[in-house]
């Protein structure tokens, strides 16, 4: 082989050489895709908060902070006012707000309200009186009873109006558990004769509010000047609480029901319900009107003997109580 040939076939052989290197030389490597972004960040707020207090400035309210769901990374989530913040009486909104990594945000709101639970300026009460205080109900009663028959009468102190009007206030002003109504009712009592137990009784419960109801045994036949003497006696008892700083109540007598055994005539009774309201008027105390609450339905609220109240009856008269109370006393 002369040089010639072998240089021909070296050249041939490098080129092929240099272009299978070319061939086979590496590439790039492609890059992933990144990964896909998250929805943007979502947040659910409650409908809304209630609260209520005594503290006229408002409650310190807590909260749950609301639900996020999608975003991207960390997400958080900001109220304002926040959660355990004090919020005044009446509406306010609270707005919050996520945030994911990306700076995505989403809102949402809700009213907290915060209402001042009425209360009342005087807690101590004193009902005093006859039988019908004491809560004496006539059995059996309504259509139990034959026509013009009377059974035995019983106190029943749960139906009493004292322990109605108890539980009235009580559910009202639920923040208040130091409210009480002291039951001094005493059957077959007349005014003239209770002047001395009043003033006692006055000595032993100390009250701040007297409910003063009686006259019921006086004036059933109306002789010998039976109103004007129990009337004198209610000036004098409802004169002496209030020179010793207690509020007076002084109630109405009750409708008569016809056909009892015990009913009171209608004339007697207008003529002793008209001196409690000028008496009334005359010591500054509150008149409770019992006669016109429960003159509407006499039948259902005083039982067969004509005088005493049925359960409908003495609930209905604590009720006339309860708004001549809360009319009087109750602040917000």
């Amino acid at each position: 082989m002369n040089f010639v040939k072998y240089w021909a076939l070296w050249s041939a052989l490098a080129v092929t050489l240099a272009l299978g290197a070319a061939c086979s030389s590496p590439t790039t490597p492609t890059p992933p895709p990144p990964p896909p972004v998250a929805e943007p960040p979502s947040l659910s707020c409650v409908e809304g908060v209630s609260r209520a207090t005594v503290n006229a400035t408002g409650v310190a309210v807590s909260f749950e902070t609301p639900p996020v769901t999608a975003g991207q990374g960390s997400v958080s989530v900001a109220c304002a006012p926040p959660s355990g913040e004090m919020f005044p009486i009446g509406t306010t909104e609270v707005k919050c707000t996520a945030t994911d990594s990306l700076n995505r945000k989403a809102e949402c709101s809700f009213n907290v309200t915060v209402s001042k639970l009425a209360q009342l300026s005087k807690t101590r009460y004193l009902a005093f009186g006859d039988s019908i205080t004491a809560g004496e109900v006539t059995f059996p009663v309504g259509s139990l009873a034959a026509p013009g028959t009377v059974g035995k009468q019983v106190i029943v102190p749960g139906a009493a109006y004292p322990a109605a009007l108890e539980r009235t206030l009580l559910g009202r002003y639920p923040s208040q558990s130091s409210i009480s109504v002291v039951n001094a009712g005493l059957g077959g009592e007349k005014t003239v004769n209770a002047r001395g137990r009043f003033f006692q009784t006055l000595n032993t419960v100390a009250p701040e509010v007297v409910l003063l109801w009686h006259g019921h045994n006086d004036i059933p036949g109306g002789f010998d000047g039976a109103a004007s003497g129990a009337a004198s006696e209610m000036r004098i008892m409802a004169a002496e609480a209030r020179n010793r700083g207690m509020r007076v109540f002084i109630a109405t007598m009750l409708p008569p029901r016809p056909g009892g055994n015990r009913t009171i005539g209608q004339v007697f009774i207008d003529d002793y319900n008209n001196r409690m309201r000028s008496l009334a008027a005359q010591e500054g105390a509150v008149l409770v009107d019992v006669y016109a609450g429960l003159l509407s339905d006499v039948n259902r609220y005083i039982g067969v003997d004509g005088l005493h109240p049925t359960e409908f009856g003495y609930a209905k008269i604590a009720d006339v109580f309860f708004q001549a109370i809360q009319a009087n006393f109750e602040v917000r």
